[in-house]
C-alpha cells in the first residue's frame, strides 16, 4: 500500500464549526472509516487555527482514498491537497539501488 499525506483546509470558519460538530459524532462513534480493506489511518492532527487537518494515511488507491475523504468534501467543502510519501525504511532501499548505480 502507498502513504499519502493529506492536509484538508475548511473553505471557512462555518465550514469548519460545522465539520467539527459532524467529527465530535464520528470521533464517538469509534471513526469506522479510519480502518477498512485497503486502508488505514497512521495518524490524523488538527490545526483549527489554520482551518486545517493533517493526516497519514497507508491505501490501496484512489478508491480507498476517495471513500475516506469525499464525504468531508461533499458535506463542508473541505479541499484536499493529497501527496504520495515514502517512509524512512523505503527512502534507505532506494537510496541504496540510486547509489549504487551511480558508481563505477
Amino acid at each position: 500500500m502507498q502513504l499519502y499525506l493529506v492536509i484538508g483546509t475548511f473553505p471557512d470558519i462555518d465550514s469548519q464549526l460545522a465539520g467539527y460538530r459532524e467529527f465530535i459524532n464520528y470521533f464517538e462513534g469509534g471513526c469506522p472509516n479510519d480502518n477498512f480493506d485497503g486502508f488505514e489511518l497512521i495518524n490524523r492532527v488538527h490545526l483549527p487555527g489554520q482551518g486545517q487537518v493533517v493526516g497519514i494515511f497507508k491505501a490501496r488507491g484512489t478508491d480507498e482514498l476517495f471513500q475516506h475523504l469525499a464525504p468531508w468534501r461533499a458535506q463542508f467543502g473541505v479541499e484536499m491537497d493529497i501527496t504520495p510519501a515514502i517512509a524512512d525504511a523505503d527512502v534507505v532501499a532506494n537510496h541504496k539501488k540510486l547509489f549504487a548505480s551511480m558508481e563505477g
